[in-house]
This record gives C-alpha cells, structure tokens and sequence, in this order.
C-alpha cells in the first residue's frame, strides 16, 4: 500500500536542496534569489579547478593542506517572488545554514570525507585531540576521519551523478533519504564519545528506507532457532496439515515484522559491487553468507539499546583498526560501526539509483521552510473572533474565554474581551444542535460574558437567548461549574451524589485524547469540590481519591497540597480559598480596571487558538 504523501509542514526544514534547484517553482514566477557563503572544514583536500561546480552549489578550495583544512562553500536560496495567491511574498530568503549543511553532509556521506561547519569538532575527530590509539575517530571509520586525504576529480564526479538522482526523486522519497544520510553521518561524529548510541542510529538510520515490498519470508529451518523451539513443541501432536498451516502463519507473521523488512530490504538492496570493488580496500568485510544473520544481530542490538539501554561490548569498537567486522563473545561475529557505515552508503546509493525519478512540478512549499516556529496564541487574542465559531470548537472556545478571563480578572493581562458578535453567532447556531456538550458549552460562553456586561447594554435578542437556555446549566457539568465559577451566578445546588458523578465523568475524560479542554485550575476545582462533598458526607476514603484526582491536574501546587494534607491527616478544611487559587494574591485597588468591551490591538490571530507561523 502507497504511503500517504507528506504534507509541506511534516516535511519541514528538509527540502532545501530541492527547493533551490527548483523542483517547485511555477514557471511564469519571478524568484528571489540570494548567494550565502559558508566556511566548512574537512580533513580533505579538494583537487579540482575552482570553483568545483555542484548540481547545487558550488566548493572553492582553499590552498593549505594540514591536518584539516578549510573550503567555502556557496549556494544560490531561490524562493518564488510571489505567493500561490498573488500577493507578494515576505520571505526572501532563508538564513542559508540549512541549504550549507545538507550539501555537507551529502559530500561527507558519498565522498567519505567529513565535511562540516564546526571547526571544533571537526579538528578533535581528525586530530585525535590526543585520544590513544584504538579510540580515534578515524579507528572507526576508515577515511571519514583520517588526516590530509585528498578528494580527486573523479569523485566530484560521482557526487554529481548521485545528486541529480537525488534532487530528482519524489519530495517523500528525498526527504526520507537525506533524514537517513543526516543521521548516520551525526552517528558517526558522536561515535567516540557514544559507541553504541551511534551503532543504534546507523541501524535505525538503514532501517528508515526499509520497504515492505522487498521483505522476503524465511524457511522453517532458517526461522529463529528459539521461537522454532516452542512452536515445534506445541505442534509435536497436531495433524500435519494444521501444523503446516500454523508454521506458514508464523512465517508470514515474522515477514511482516519490522525485524524481516529491515532484514530483507537490506539484502534487496545489495549489488555485486558490494563483494567486490567496494570491498577492496577493507578489513575483514562480511562474508555474503553471514550477513544476513549479522543484520539479525544489529537489529537486536539497537532493540537492547532502545528498551534497556543495553551497552555493546568493547570488542565491537575497540581496537577494530577499521574492521567491518569482530568477534563479540555474546554473538561470535558482527558487524562494526565502520561495517555499518560501508553497508547504509552502499544501500542507500543502490535506493536512490532505483527510486522512480519525476519531473519537477509546482507546488507551494512554502511551509517546508526551514525556521518557522509555530506557537500557539493566547486567548484573548482570538476567542472575540467571528467565523470560526462550529459545534467543534465550541468546548475550545469556552477553555480560551475561561483561561483569558481568569488571566483578566487576575491582572495578568488587560487585554479586552468583545465577545457580541460571537455571542451573536452562538445565537444563530445553538438552535441548530442536538443537546449535547458542544451546545452546553456554547450557551455557557454565552452566558458567562452577559454576566460580565452591563444588563442595560444587554441586546434583546441577548436576554431572549438566556431566558430560553440558561436552565441547561443547572445540569451538573464542567460547562455549569465554569459558569458559577467564574461569574456571580449562583452555584446551582447539586447533591453530593451529582458531584461526584460529574467529577468521576470529568476524571474519566480527561484520560482520553478528545477530552473538552478546560483550564488546570478548573479541573482540579472541580476534582476538589467533589472532594468536599465526599467529606462531607463522611465518605473519607473516597474524598481522598478525588483529592489525588485535584493535585494530578495541578502538580507541585502548594495550595492544592496543603489543603490535600489536612484532609488525608484527619484535619479537612472545607473553605479552600478559591479566589487567590485562580486569581493569586489579592492586590490593591487597581487605579483602572479594563473593559471587557476594550477592542483588543492585535489583528493577525487565528481563531479557536489555531497555531500561528511566525518566520
């Protein structure tokens, strides 16, 4: 089954070398287009006539050859003038450090020569920073890091070639490589300091472009020797038909496990190179029949690092000289970090080689760009808001309304709330929906903001709608509490039982996923009233189960822990100072207090506390 494509937002900060060789351009669009100039350091020298020209970008060589050295490498940021919309764009460009580091890393991946924009780094890997032997980068990973390598003409050539596959995959199947390429490189820059942190990355990293349609079933006699064991045993007095269809089954199972599609995409994606000129050179390569079984073990190795934090022994890092392979006492053979290193260049060169190419097409990539950040808006900034109001956002609307008024009445903004347009449009929709909490908390925001307001500026209409409706908040719920809570309508009067019923109700939502979201203060009061009641009525051990129910929605509040103490020692205290918990200390009189009706500044906001993108 095809995966579903990517959006522009998943895909984020990981498109910039398709973007600049513009692959999502539109034709008639004029660009922006600016130059940006990087230092990187390498332990290479780089042969060729300046400037060694790139499909993107471009490398100019500087003339010293030490143990490292130093290129300038620059790239053309091309962004489209105008938006999809016809309206100029902001964004001229970006800062240009991703489209520099991604083409770094690309030559460090294919070229096997480190290439990065941190000098420091750079120069403890190649130099050794005075590391014994057997615990140098360059022990590791042969030529990535071993000092005065030269990188020759032929081998810019091969970067080519494999770049303009690359730029001229599909957007997911680019981006799923270079997440795969930028990780093992880290891998290998952290190797020193976290061995198998940086085994486990190089496993994962290969297992990220695993397909299942390359997974391969095994025979019986090649299935894991253990699992083989019981399932054998199990079977030993079944029919032979039925114990033949359950092996199959297993079989099929292990096949569509994320074990056998690593295992068996790996090896798919394997060419006769591999055993042969990529393997000149090497120390102690696999040999073709063992791989499948080290692949085996590399997968259980990152599954140990992962659920138990379980370390490789030294014997895998420790004195290889480079060697792809070593003898591990728990395993016998497996394959090294530099094992490794030679075996996801190869595969991944081998997938972007046979990945289906496309022609460049328009699309507004706009937020694949690098360095947005996406906030959420406080809600006084949106609530007032009109058009966005549905029976979905209406439990959100009354969270923001609840959580800005709470900030308001306690000083911490002076933002104003008009709310009477929205209080119009809830007019016009309540009637429409079945009952339910969407239209509860709708009417409660209704409510609550006329309670705030001058009854002589009250419209008809308004009073119409509350005379027809408010009787829905002497129902026992959160909407009601919020209401009562925050305003002067009278706390209805419910029964203890109607509390807790409504608490439990609450409790149980709150550990699902859609929930109606309400402030933390409002939960835990809710909680902590149900507590009261439960006292009250001399049912203790329950009361200290919903007193544990306030402090979860509120850790660490000293409040909440105090008032939780005396209660569970024996000593409760039924007026809990709500005010100051929802409000704070009690200040002087403020010399001006806002207007619920102040019209707020800001107008760039979205509504039902949409997140915003802010360059």
């Amino acid at each position: 089954m095809a995966n579903k494509k990517k959006t522009a937002r998943q895909l984020r900060g990981q498109l910039m070398l398709q973007i600049a060789a513009g692959r999502f351009f539109r034709p008639d669009v004029t660009l922006n287009e600016t130059e940006h100039r990087y230092t990187v350091y390498s332990n290479a020298w780089f042969i060729g006539d300046p400037p060694i020209a790139l499909p993107v970008g471009e490398v100019i060589a500087s003339t010293e050859m030490g143990l490292t050295s130093s290129a300038m490498i620059a790239v053309v940021d091309r962004l489209e003038q105008q938006r999809p919309d016809g309206t100029d764009d902001f964004m001229i460009a970006t800062g240009g450090t991703a489209l520099v580091d991604d083409l770094a890393y690309l030559m460090t991946f294919v070229l096997n020569r480190t290439v990065s924009r941190n000098h420091d780094q750079t120069r403890r890997l190649v130099t050794g920073d005075g590391t014994p032997r057997g615990r140098s980068a360059n022990d590791l990973f042969p030529g990535l890091f071993e000092p005065r390598q030269s990188v020759q003409p032929s081998q810019w050539d091969d970067l080519r070639q494999f770049m303009h596959g690359l730029l001229n995959m599909n957007r997911d199947d680019f981006a799923r490589v270079m997440r795969a390429i930028r990780n093992a490189v880290d891998a290998t820059r952290r190797a020193l300091d976290d061995p198998t942190g940086a085994y486990t990355d190089l496993v994962a990293a290969l297992e990220s472009i695993s397909d299942d349609e390359l997974s391969a079933p095994v025979t019986w006699d090649r299935y894991d020797g253990s699992k083989r064991k019981i399932v054998d045993a199990a079977l030993a007095n079944a029919d032979q038909e039925v114990a033949d269809k359950v092996r199959t089954a297993v079989l099929e199972a292990e096949r569509t496990g994320l074990k056998r599609r690593f295992i068996s995409s790996t090896l798919a994606r394997l060419s006769s190179d591999y055993y042969r000129d990529d393997a000149v050179g090497t120390v102690r390569p696999p040999r073709a029949p063992d791989l499948e079984r080290m692949l085996s073990i590399a997968y259980d190795i990152r599954s140990r690092r992962s659920h138990v934090l379980e370390d490789l022994g030294e014997g895998v890092w420790l004195f290889t000289d480079g060697a792809e392979t070593a003898y591990e006492p728990s395993f016998e053979r497996v394959l090294t970090l530099a094992g490794l290193w030679r075996l996801i260049r190869h595969v991944v060169r081998r997938y972007v080689t046979d990945a289906d190419k496309v022609a460049p097409d328009p699309w507004d990539y706009r937020d694949a760009l690098p360095g947005i950040v996406e906030m959420q808006l406080a809600p006084q900034y949106w609530i007032w808001q009109t058009g966005g109001l549905t029976a979905e956002a209406a439990t959100r609307r009354l969270d923001g309304f609840a959580e800005a008024l709470i900030g308001w009445i306690g000083g911490h903004h002076t933002d104003g709330l008009p709310l009477d347009q929205v209080c119009q449009e809830i007019e016009g929709l309540v009637p429409k929906l079945p009952d339910g909490e969407s239209k509860t908390a709708l009417i409660a925001v209704h409510l609550l903001w006329h309670a705030l307001v001058d009854p002589a500026d009250h419209r008809s209409e308004a009073a119409a709608f509350i005379d027809e409706y408010q009787a829905v908040l002497d129902t026992p719920s959160p909407s009601a509490f919020t209401v009562s809570l925050l305003s002067n309508r009278p706390m209805p009067t419910w029964s203890a039982d109607d509390w807790i019923v409504m608490a439990q109700a609450r409790n149980d939502a709150r550990n699902t996923k859609t929930h109606a979201p309400l402030p933390a203060a409002i939960d835990a009061l809710i909680q902590l009233e149900a507590a009261d009641q439960l006292e009250a009525a001399g049912r203790h051990d329950e009361a200290v189960s919903f007193a544990a129910n306030a402090v979860g929605e509120l850790p660490g509040n000293e409040a909440l822990l105090g008032w939780e103490a005396r209660l569970v020692a024996g000593n409760h205290d039924p007026d809990f100072d709500v005010h100051t918990f929802l409000f704070g200390e009690r200040k002087g009189e403020a010399s001006k207090e806002p207007s619920v009706h102040e019209e707020p500044d800001e107008s760039s906001t979205e509504p039902d506390g949409a997140a915003t993108d802010e360059a």
